[in-house]
């Protein structure tokens, strides 16, 4: 079972209306990639700052990134269509530019094509009551032409590497 839905069951006991409003936009979701080529799905790498840049991976990140229209990738060396770097603090800009001049990063596909985010989001991928709105981030990120939650300079944006 997926980890929404192990959600969406804790949730009809509790609070009935949000675990139908989690169920119904996963659902959109879902429903708006279904058609979608395999190879319209972005490969992806997250890194998180709190752990000095190291690809974040678990069993949730891979599902919300699966059903948000993208492929997680565990290890920079698989050159990825786009790399989000997970914020913790302000510091990040500080350490930017050293971390976007390591060679795997210089020749990936994303930073080729600007490719490049930044989630600014605390919360992500803290709690599980926060999961609708990490998936909604990474769909805006990874499939932009189907997804506007106004999230983009709120929670997450572009860098801008040219």
């Amino acid at each position: 079972m997926a980890k929404y839905e192990e959600l969406i069951e804790e949730l009809k006991s509790v609070n009935p209306e949000e675990a139908a409003r989690l169920e119904e936009e996963i659902d959109i979701i879902v429903h708006k990639l279904k058609f979608l080529p395999a190879e319209s799905y972005s490969n992806v790498i997250l890194l998180n700052q709190q752990e000095d840049f190291e690809p974040y991976t678990s069993t949730a990140i891979a599902e919300k990134v699966k059903i948000a229209g993208g492929n997680l990738m565990d290890s920079l060396d698989a050159n990825p269509d786009k790399i989000i770097i997970i914020q913790q603090d302000e510091s990040l800009y500080s350490t930017l530019p050293l971390l976007l001049n390591q060679p795997t990063i210089i020749h990936s596909k994303a930073f080729t094509n600007n490719e490049i985010y930044i989630i600014h989001r605390i919360e992500f991928d803290k709690e599980d009551i926060d999961y609708l709105a990490d998936t909604e981030i990474l769909a805006e990120i990874l499939q932009p032409k189907y997804f506007f939650y106004g999230r983009d300079g709120v929670d997450w944006v572009k860098f801008e590497t040219n």
